[in-house]
């Protein structure tokens, strides 16, 4: 596909002078994003859209295009079928409310389907009027094909095991023959196995002896109805205490014996150990939270840095400089985090990664000293932009910007204060001669908020004459891993 398909020429009617400035920068950044991004103006006109955009749509709009035109050839559609995609871009517009992870099926030109979970938000210029709305939105088809896949596996191992009707001594699951008033008749190996207890053990108690208290009620009064004859068969996940303390899940599956006049008998029980499966769900929904959450906190975060620093910048270009570094770093720190799971972040490995361009053996600018520290996933993303903004401002007004000039970056943990804090001490000297600025910038601005904001403590910026300091004071609990 062409450039030329890939870049919107705004319609005829001007937009907003905030939007012209997003729009005029957009080129670029829109591309730095990890994911599908669309702008429109207040018309609904799309002006802007990356890559990863025209991939999910599977055409590009054409110049100037309306969304209501575009969604003509390229259809969204809800879970019940209506096309709904162009309404909802209309009420953000209309009502400046955003829309977060909405999920909307997308039909491209071949006709094939994508599953596409999307997030609207109005874009506002310094006086709060809506300019327009960007668009994220990423293809989630592969993840609904694999838990769909996982749910009909579930449904499928539930069937089999419905299909259990006999009792066989050796069999791998429990087996348990329990009469009207709940005592146990027969069990297996597999059941005491599971439960911890010896067969001369069970055979001595009644139903429910082990059963979890939490959990009984519920499997009581299913029973006493398969007693009365309501039913015949019924299915429940319940917990056991077994005899070593540990906790278990079981999936019971209790279905009734008659004799020839259709009088109850007893019940036979299958009962399977689901402690793994249980566990697996488990990891997985806590999975899938944080994955849900981190994409909100990028998104999040990236308004943010976008908002700022247009406020801060007076040109295009300007404001493509400022907002490329400011999304470098944080790209920075998410390769750190993930290199560690998502778990922690080295204090070293971010200051060393923030002044990188300036340390060099043949010409030392950059002192760090510090004993190893490691820090929570907030507190690296926190200071990695802190820093960032530091060496930004060192770089053009401060040590950096002279080769005489020096940096000693420290920090030590102080034990002796309730709690106790880690403390971080950025000094310049042998640079120009400081003096206040007459309008603190965003720089400052974000150091001083994201520490106080993020992580509890405090940033403190002096503009000494002999050079800048800086002194970070952050709870060691906000900080440090295990804390």
């Amino acid at each position: 596909m062409s450039d030329e398909n890939q870049r919107v020429t705004p319609a005829p009617s001007v937009p907003s002078v905030a939007l012209q400035r997003a729009v005029l920068a957009a080129d670029e950044i829109l591309e730095l994003l990890p994911i599908a991004t669309w702008i429109c103006d207040t018309e609904s006109r799309i002006v802007r859209y990356n890559r990863r955009a025209v991939d999910i749509w599977g055409r590009a709009p054409r110049p100037g295009e309306t969304h209501a035109s575009f969604t003509a050839r390229t259809k969204f559609f809800d879970d019940s079928g209506r096309q709904m995609h162009q309404a909802r871009i209309k009420d953000v517009l209309a009502t400046g409310q955003p829309v977060h992870d909405e999920e909307v099926f997308v039909e491209q030109a071949n006709g094939q389907r994508l599953v596409v979970q999307i997030s609207i938000d109005p874009l506002l210029d310094e006086n709060g009027t809506i300019v327009g709305a960007i668009n994220c939105f990423q293809d989630v088809t592969e993840r609904k094909r694999v838990l769909t896949e996982l749910e009909h596996s579930r449904r499928d191992l539930h069937h089999q095991q419905e299909r259990w009707n006999a009792t066989y001594e050796h069999a791998a699951i429990g087996i348990v023959e329990v009469d009207a008033e709940g005592r146990f008749l027969r069990v297996n190996q597999a059941i005491c196995n599971i439960i911890g207890r010896t067969r001369e053990e069970l055979l001595g108690w009644r139903l429910f002896s082990s059963t979890h208290p939490d959990d009984r009620g519920e499997d009581e009064d299913l029973y006493r109805s398969q007693v009365r004859g309501d039913f015949d068969f019924y299915s429940i996940e319940k917990r056991f205490s077994r005899g070593d303390g540990r906790v278990v899940w079981c999936s019971i599956r209790s279905s009734t014996v008659r004799d020839e006049h259709g009088r109850f008998l007893y019940s036979v029980r299958v009962v399977q150990d689901i402690t793994e499966r249980k566990e697996a769900e488990e990891r997985q929904g806590l999975l899938i939270d944080e994955l849900n959450h981190r994409v909100k906190n990028t998104l999040a975060t990236v308004q943010s840095l976008a908002t700022q620093t247009m406020r801060g910048t007076h040109s295009p270009e300007e404001f493509r400089q400022a907002f490329e570094g400011r999304l470098i770093a944080l790209s920075q720190a998410h390769d750190q985090l993930t290199r560690r799971h998502w778990k922690s972040a080295d204090l070293r490995d971010i200051v060393t990664a923030a002044t990188a361009p300036y340390l060099s053996s043949a010409h030392e600018q950059i002192s760090i000293e510090g004993a190893p520290f490691t820090l929570t996933p907030r507190a690296g993303l926190t200071l990695t932009l802190a820093f960032h903004e530091l060496t930004t401002n060192a770089s053009k007004y401060g040590a950096l910007s002279v080769p005489g000039g020096r940096i000693s970056v420290n920090w030590h943990l102080d034990q002796s204060l309730s709690p106790p804090r880690l403390q971080i001490v950025w000094q310049e000297s042998g640079g120009p001669v400081v003096s206040p600025p007459l309008r603190r910038g965003f720089g400052s601005r974000f150091v001083e908020g994201s520490v106080a904001a993020e992580l509890q403590g405090t940033a403190r910026i002096s503009f000494d004459p002999e050079g800048l300091r800086c002194v970070m004071d952050i709870p060691l609990r906000s900080a440090a891993i295990g804390d």
